[in-house]
Order: structure tokens, then C-alpha cells, then sequence
């Protein structure tokens, strides 16, 4: 198994873990920096559009290479930036979604969705930190 793929593995299932801890009923995906799928999981309460929410936002992490609350709080003042940012139907600038950094090098996103975005990014930086600990 190639390690950044396990390393995927690792976070997505560090934030699957951290939003049981919130009992937040989430979908958690990870993206490589092509914006390409590699880890889907999904609570079984997860809402229907957490899959695609959570995708769009690691996308968006994965492309800036920023996490997702930042760029909104960035950009939240000119919402047509924002609305731009969105328009490709590949990015969502909600947070929850975060760029995954392994060796000092962007190796894709995470994106974290189905609860309220502010749980959302809770999650995802308690997995993002679980992720970093040796």
C-alpha cells in the first residue's frame, strides 16, 4: 500500500473517530491534489449530500492549500469571490475542509461534513492532529 495512501487512511479514520467522540453523523473524505477521491467514509445518519459537501470542501483545502474556515474568514468580506470560488461546483468554502501536509509537501485535502460546519471543523482538526502525532 503506497504511503500516502495509508497516511489518507489514517486521517480519515482519525476523524471518523474524533466525530463519534462529538456524536456528529458525518461523511469524511480525502482527496489527492488532482481533487481525485482515495478514502469515503459515511456515518450511517450522515445526511444524503455530507458525501459530496465533504468532497467539494477537500477539494477547495487541497487547491488553496488552506483550510477551508480560512479562506472563508479571508474572503467572507467580498462574497463575489467567494460565489467565484464556488462556481466550479468542485469547491465548497465552508469550513471543515482542510489541505493534508505530509513531508512539508501538499498531498491533498480532507473534508469533514453533516454536522454544523463549525463541528465539522472541529473534527477535522482533531483529526488533523491525531494524524501528526508520531
Amino acid at each position: 500500500m503506497n504511503r500516502i495512501f495509508k497516511h489518507m487512511q489514517q486521517l480519515c479514520s482519525a476523524g471518523f473517530e474524533a466525530a463519534v467522540r462529538h456524536n456528529s453523523h458525518v461523511a469524511v473524505v480525502a482527496v489527492d491534489t488532482g481533487g481525485h477521491l482515495l478514502v469515503v467514509m459515511r456515518a450511517d445518519r450522515a445526511p444524503f449530500s455530507a458525501v459530496e459537501a465533504a468532497r467539494r470542501k477537500a477539494v477547495a483545502s487541497a487547491s488553496l492549500q488552506m483550510p477551508t474556515a480560512a479562506i472563508a474568514e479571508m474572503f467572507g468580506a467580498d462574497p463575489l469571490v467567494i460565489t467565484a470560488l464556488s462556481a466550479t461546483g468542485d469547491m465548497l468554502i465552508v469550513p471543515g475542509g482542510f489541505p493534508v501536509v505530509l513531508e512539508h509537501n501538499c498531498i491533498g485535502g480532507l473534508g469533514i461534513a453533516g454536522g454544523h460546519y463549525t463541528e465539522d471543523d472541529a473534527v477535522g482538526r482533531q483529526a488533523i492532529a491525531a494524524a501528526a502525532q508520531p
